[in-house]
């Protein structure tokens, strides 16, 4: 039997139709604004052809028509796919394929790549024709209840470890995920987020999901830069996500100035997050929320720095409500083994990958390839995350532990550590550094370094020195498969 329930925006028009609900670079809306701007949208998709179960795909700028085409999507009971437009176009070509997607929405900035990644027979439209070319009258079709056990998002995995996966997240996984939040960060009127982390990432997706349910408005950012964060913190924000590196940048941009009275959270994941990054925001006086969450579970799962405990030991997160975690040792010494986690975020399975879907859930557990320990008071450590841990002569070694040292160097900007083939060994350790601007260190100092502080055989072996930014995944993660690609081709 399928579950419904109200439709989200409906509900939020309902109470307050001319409450604030967007701020975007090409339009600002109130709660009813964004749904005539979403029905009109739904009216134009049904014109077109567009039904209860297809998959309209998006290749837009993070801007008010991706957040109209969001509750599009839902009003139609069709399944929103969004494409990362950092993609190569062959990327986004097999992401189309994948998702056999109906039809693609551009926007003037990505409408010619659109043309030119869609598969034979699939509809490419721009989306600001569609919106502009609305009907005044909205067809009856339109529902106000959502199927929540149907698809709602089709969002692809970031591909760390092989070819993206069509993640398939529900009605219920997005509404489940915005109900454990809610649950730790307890929104209140007044509350107002801004979001700079990509509406095709799930981290992105997930601040227009809690936003529209919290009845929050949202200032929605087109791309990362510190100087606007700022300037929108001083302006009212007192939400909002970052990765370290935008962190640590907008607290170099503001150079020691207090964070304003209203600001509540800042919530700061997508990566390995360094000890000294979050001393120094604490030190600041921001309250800086730890989070641990993938694809697979709508966003974050765990957080840390809400309670004493996990603000004495940044390395600890506890599980939001609504979410049950186990760790199944593996055998270490340290109790570490895999991460397992329970909830109704947990996503339905991979796009028409049943083998790859029950691999990962198994006995009602999503089983997420993290390594982790989790103690006797639920405090939950992550040792490495998916496909990061190297084994190197039979001795495991978290890259994370490694990179952890690495920036308690002063000349180190940004470090990945990671594993590259050795025919002795297995796998040797591999290290490349971003060096700080004006700073001076070489090989020998880095591995003399981290010999210091850490044994023998966690000293990476091979080191490589730049000051250019490592390349990074639009979730602003540090794309190891990259680096490790290219550290095995120079030591060919």
């Amino acid at each position: 039997m399928s579950r419904t329930a109200p439709d989200p925006l409906l509900e939020r028009v309902a109470r307050e139709p001319h409450a604030s609900a967007l701020q975007a670079r090409s339009a600002s809306w109130t709660r009813v604004e964004l749904l005539r701007a979403a029905d009109g949208l739904a009216a134009a998709l049904l014109a077109e052809g567009v039904g209860e179960g297809d998959r309209v795909a998006g290749l837009l700028d993070d801007d008010a028509p991706a957040v109209a085409l969001i509750h599009a999507t839902r009003r139609l009971g069709a399944v929103h796919v969004p494409l990362n437009r950092r993609a190569a176009p062959a990327e986004l070509r097999y992401q189309l394929e994948t998702a056999g997607a109906a039809i693609v929405l551009a926007d003037a900035a990505n409408i010619d790549v659109a043309r030119a990644v869609a598969p034979a027979g699939v509809t490419v439209d721009r989306v600001e024709a569609l919106l502009a070319a609305a009907p005044c009258g909205l067809p009856p079709v339109l529902r106000t209840e959502v199927d929540l056990g149907a698809p709602a998002t089709i969002v692809f995995t970031s591909g760390t470890t092989g070819r993206p996966r069509g993640a398939v997240l529900t009605h219920d996984n997005h509404r489940a995920s915005a109900h454990a939040w809610a649950g730790l960060l307890r929104p209140v009127p007044g509350h107002r987020w801004l979001a700079c982390l990509p509406l095709f990432h799930v981290a992105g997706l997930a601040i227009v999901t809690r936003t529209t349910r919290w009845g929050a408005p949202l200032q929605l950012l087109d791309h990362y830069d510190a100087q606007a964060v700022s300037a929108a913190l001083d302006d009212g924000v007192t939400h909002l996500s970052l990765v370290p590196s935008q962190l640590a940048d907008l607290l170099d941009r503001r150079d020691g100035l207090a964070p304003p009275a209203h600001l509540a959270a800042v919530l700061l994941g997508g990566g390995p997050i360094p000890t000294e990054l979050l001393v120094r925001a604490r030190a600041a006086g921001y309250r800086v929320l730890t989070t641990y969450g993938m694809t697979e579970t709508g966003s974050g799962i765990a957080s840390g720095g809400a309670d004493p405990a996990t603000v004495a030991d940044p390395t600890a997160g506890r599980a939001l409500p609504g979410v049950k975690l186990r760790v199944v040792p593996d055998g270490a010494a340290d109790g570490s083994g895999q991460i397992l986690v329970r909830g109704e975020m947990v996503f339905s399975g991979y796009l028409d990958e049943p083998g790859a879907t029950e691999a990962v859930l198994r006995d009602g557990w999503l089983h997420t390839g993290d390594i982790g320990t989790l103690d006797a008071d639920g405090l939950l450590r992550i040792a490495d995350r998916r496909g990061d841990l190297i084994v190197s002569g039979g001795e495991n070694v978290y890259s994370t532990e490694v990179e952890e040292v690495l920036y308690r160097h002063p000349a180190v900007l940004e470090a990945a550590v990671f594993g590259v083939p050795d025919e002795r060994l297995g796998e040797t350790l591999a290290a490349v550094i971003m060096r700080k601007p004006g700073a001076d260190i070489d090989v020998e100092a880095v591995k003399t370094h981290v010999a210091a502080r850490l044994a023998r055989f966690k000293v990476p072996e091979h080191v490589w020195l730049q000051r250019d930014p490592l390349p990074r995944l639009p979730s602003g993660k540090i794309y190891k498969r990259a680096l490790r690609e290219q550290a095995i081709r120079a030591l060919a």
